[in-house]
């Protein structure tokens, strides 16, 4: 555990060195791989303990004896290779005088918030309001450089899928269609939550943090739109792929068509010449067989000549 301060760290051991109040710090408690019996002393509400120790929980924001209960996501691609998402749960506790973050193991973007906090601190106002949005905000930026760590997959793949897909890359256009699903299942839940806080049902806050929560809302709003962008690309690259597996297999239909008709035009000649009837023309013309064959080669050689000459049969095609 940490107390968190505009000038200061201070890690603690003791949670009565942390004693906040409403016009002075410390204010800031951040709790990483948080202990039941630490949440119980803090007196919060034990459902709210309940989602921080068996997490799972959707993204939300609730209302407890004077304080928001927060659920947020951090994300991060587990390998460009794979482009599997990883999700790390942040809980964050604020009231009129205090604000708590809780997370399981280190988190970076806690450590971000507060150089950001520390570095406006000879031009900003303390309050909760201005804590709880640096600390929003900063998960919420997070969700860009994924968006077009993402957005320069898409475009990768749709390269090489117009080029000709295997296997191995229609398995990694239904993987990063799987990414964005979760990406979107916890990030879309975040414009409700945000809407409600915006709309005063739980907690009064000061204009001016009502507008910094009102941009963090335009962010996610952004991020959604990218990320419902970048699911109707994928969308596309797999109706771009089916359809020309669909022309591919209609110009072999198409050629095969045309192999058979030649075969059958042959077909016919040698039909004819090979019934056993007695009486038959040419049957004792020593020069029979070589017309029979030049006959075939050449009505094979009409019947391509026309086929190209009709644009039925191109040299793609052969």
């Amino acid at each position: 555990m940490r107390i968190l301060t505009q000038t200061a760290q201070i890690p603690i051991t003791d949670l009565h060195q942390w004693q906040p109040v409403a016009d002075g710090a410390p204010h800031w408690l951040d709790i990483a791989d948080p202990q039941r019996e630490v949440l119980t002393t803090l007196g919060l509400h034990p459902l709210v303990i309940e989602d921080i120790m068996h997490g799972g929980q959707r993204t939300k924001v609730e209302y407890y004896d004077g304080y928001l209960f927060f659920v947020f996501y951090a994300f991060a691609i587990e390998s460009d290779t794979t482009l599997r998402m990883q999700t790390t749960p942040l809980y964050v506790c604020v009231s009129a005088n205090a604000i708590i973050t809780i997370h399981h193991g280190a988190m970076e973007l806690i450590d971000v918030s507060w150089q950001r906090w520390h570095g406006a601190r000879h031009t900003q106002r303390v309050n909760q309001g201005v804590l709880l949005h640096g600390v929003l905000d900063t998960v919420v930026d997070s969700y860009f450089p994924l968006i077009d760590q993402i957005g320069d997959a898409v475009e990768d793949l749709e390269a090489r899928v117009l080029s000709g897909a295997s296997p191995a890359q229609l398995r990694s256009v239904l993987q990063l269609k799987r990414t964005l699903l979760e990406f979107r299942r916890h990030v879309a839940p975040t414009r409700e939550a945000l809407n409600a806080v915006l709309r005063g049902d739980l907690l009064a806050f000061d204009n001016t943090t009502s507008m910094q929560i009102q941009d963090v809302y335009d962010h996610v709003l952004r991020v959604i739109d990218g990320i419902d962008l970048h699911r109707d690309l994928l969308a596309a690259v797999l109706d771009v792929h089916l359809s020309m597996q669909s022309n591919r297999l209609n110009q072999v239909m198409k050629v095969l068509t045309i192999a058979s008709i030649i075969l059958m035009a042959n077909s016919l000649i040698a039909g004819i010449y090979g019934m056993n009837f007695a009486v038959m023309p040419e049957l004792g013309w020593r020069w029979g067989y070589p017309v029979a064959i030049g006959g075939m080669v050449l009505l094979s050689g009409l019947l391509f000549w026309f086929f190209q000459r009709r644009g039925w049969l191109r040299a793609d095609d052969i």
